[in-house]
């Protein structure tokens, strides 16, 4: 039995499509978490498949094939990656309390790398759970991601904090890394097991997900799946629309020189050449 791990998510979506479908006749179980649940899974051996945080995909390149043509990037605002806080200004959270999700290990990585490289600031961070209420109510600042940062940015709702009310400040980090770089920010790679290659392989689940990805990134099947999620958030289905359309799932050359540029800078003796892709002859192509 082949586990793949998925994200309920909206950005993910369009990978899982059709693919239970596409693997119906396989010996195939799908294991469901947040992204920080997905990365643990996959090292530990729960799953063999899955998209997982960019830099986790890095730290564990030895045991790890990094599928080509894949990844959850954005040039410029993500809208689902959002540092809130009350301050007017990133650089008055020097020396302040940031809550960082707990969801998410990239997001994370690159609000430090910011904060040191752009902002020239040492906040003092602390993970939390994702709440965001919570995260105000106590900290200064607070890292939010995925389908809650886009219902609070999107309601950007009065909140409680030390001083009383008020509505905080929002921050999206993909924009925030473009100002300083020029380039696109990939957040999620696919990634596989080394010892699960085959075995994913031979049972055809690579071009089941390649295919189901195609077929959801056509523009009737990602605005249909845009508005059905819409439904299940609470958000207009203009917003989530526009949300999956102005996402990069194709990890072209742009994309690479910017995952580059933050893996050689987040982590310390980071050799490109060590993430792996698998090159399988037969895949479809995006």
């Amino acid at each position: 039995m082949l586990t793949i791990g998925l994200i309920d998510y909206l950005n993910t979506m369009p990978f899982h499509y059709d693919l239970a479908e596409r693997l119906q006749n396989e010996e195939v179980h799908f294991e469901r978490g947040v992204p920080s649940r997905m990365n643990h899974a996959l090292m530990a051996g729960e799953i063999d498949l899955a998209p997982i945080s960019a830099i986790e995909a890095a730290r564990h390149a030895d045991d790890l094939y990094i599928l080509p043509d894949l990844s959850i990037a954005s040039l410029g605002a993500v809208k689902t990656v959002l540092l809130f806080s009350w301050a007017a200004d990133i650089t008055d959270l020097d020396g302040q309390s940031v809550a960082l999700t707990d969801h998410s290990a990239t997001s994370i990585a690159l609000l430090k790398l910011l904060c040191r490289e752009r902002y020239g600031i040492e906040p003092q961070f602390t993970v939390t759970k994702q709440h965001l209420p919570s995260m105000l109510a106590e900290h200064q600042g607070a890292l939010v991601i995925g389908d809650d940062a886009l219902i609070e940015s999107t309601i950007h709702r009065a909140l409680s904090g030390a001083h009383g009310w008020g509505l905080p400040y929002i921050y999206d980090l993909g924009d925030e890394w473009l100002k300083m770089t020029r380039l696109p920010f990939v957040f999620a790679l696919w990634a596989a097991r080394r010892d699960k290659v085959d075995a994913l392989q031979n049972a055809g689940v690579f071009n089941a997900l390649y295919a189901s990805t195609e077929a959801g990134l056509q523009p009737k099947a990602r605005d249909t799946l845009a508005d059905a999620y819409a439904a299940r958030l609470g958000l207009p289905g203009g917003v989530c629309r526009r949300y999956l359309r102005d996402l990069r799932y194709d990890l072209g050359e742009d994309d690479k020189a910017g995952l580059k540029l933050f893996l050689e800078s987040a982590l310390e003796g980071f050799q490109w050449d060590s993430l792996e892709f698998w090159h399988q002859t037969d895949a479809l192509a995006l």
